[in-house]
């Protein structure tokens, strides 16, 4: 039997017709052995308004690696057993997590973990440095732990209320009260309570602004600590526009009729928030690009 020629280690990547071939049923192979968590995965984008991102996320992945196609084509495919070894590792653990303690958020994190270890075993190890951001990204399309989920939200739920506390206590003719997450008013003889629920939390859209920050920060060409700084203010944006969405609902509660402050009104006003969080977002990185200038210290006297 002839041997098979093999690559040489510092011989870039080539994907010619026999590596796409292999790749598809490595690929098979993968959804086959996953095709439960991804149903789950799937069904909870589906039925999840919170998650409901996650269909787009694997999209913006694969465009990050994009990006870096040539970097990656070039990178040299060596030590490949660190995959191997990441790939036994992460079904170990998967296999622990389906059968002796189930858990559905480390069967998913063990599954993308499998799934950094093919592409290493495939590609090389050196093509870590280029596909490490879109791994990490696709981190966004799992959704965390009940009860994870639970302490993340209610801080927001009442950082949401005490803010909209403030905020309406400016207001004439109007007394306010705060109540854990719960918003007690007294207008004109009129008493009433507004609760700062789940959904106006703001944990949706801080999910959703960070999908997208972190997408629009490693697409375009930044300095390091330009995309450090706007990753960072994901998370501040996010509350400060979820606080607006909350004054916003009370004042249409109060002032104008109830009606606008639920249903659909509601609906389109978290969209509105959305887009108000990506619209300071978008204009914090112009100021970045535009007014921070580098020095690129190629002039000396």
């Amino acid at each position: 039997m002839a041997s098979i020629p093999q690559a040489s280690p510092e011989t870039p990547i080539t994907f010619d017709r026999p590596t796409q071939i292999r790749a598809v049923i490595v690929g098979l192979a993968f959804i086959a052995v996953f095709y439960n968590s991804l149903l789950d995965l799937s069904y909870t984008w589906y039925r999840s308004a919170d998650w409901s991102h996650g269909w787009l996320i694997p999209f913006f992945s694969i465009y990050l690696v994009y990006l870096h196609w040539e970097r990656v084509r070039r990178a040299p495919p060596k030590h490949a057993w660190i995959g191997l070894c990441m790939i036994l590792i992460s079904l170990a653990g998967y296999q622990y997590y389906l059968w002796v303690r189930p858990m559905g958020y480390p069967r998913e994190a063990l599954m993308l973990t499998c799934l950094l270890g093919v592409v290493v075993f495939l590609c090389g190890a050196p093509i870590f440095k280029y596909i490490w951001v879109p791994w990490l990204y696709l981190f966004f399309a799992v959704p965390l732990p009940k009860g994870i989920y639970f302490q993340l939200t209610d801080p927001l739920r009442q950082i949401a209320a005490l803010g909209a506390t403030q905020a309406l206590g400016l207001f004439p003719s109007l007394d306010i009260e705060q109540l854990g997450s719960t918003i007690e008013y007294m207008y004109k003889g009129r008493a009433g309570a507004l609760g700062v629920a789940d959904a106006c939390s703001g944990m949706r859209s801080t999910m959703t602004l960070c999908a997208l920050g972190v997408a629009v920060t490693f697409i375009s060409e930044r300095p390091w600590w330009q995309r450090v700084i706007l990753v960072a203010s994901c998370i501040p944006i996010a509350i400060f526009s979820n606080f607006i969405r909350v004054v916003t609902t009370c004042l249409l509660h109060i002032y104008v009729d109830p009606k606008y402050a639920g249903g659909t009104y509601h609906t389109l006003l978290g969209l509105v928030t959305i887009l108000i969080a990506f619209g300071i977002f978008m204009g914090l990185g112009w100021l970045l690009h535009n007014l921070v200038v580098e020095d690129t210290g190629s002039e000396r006297a």
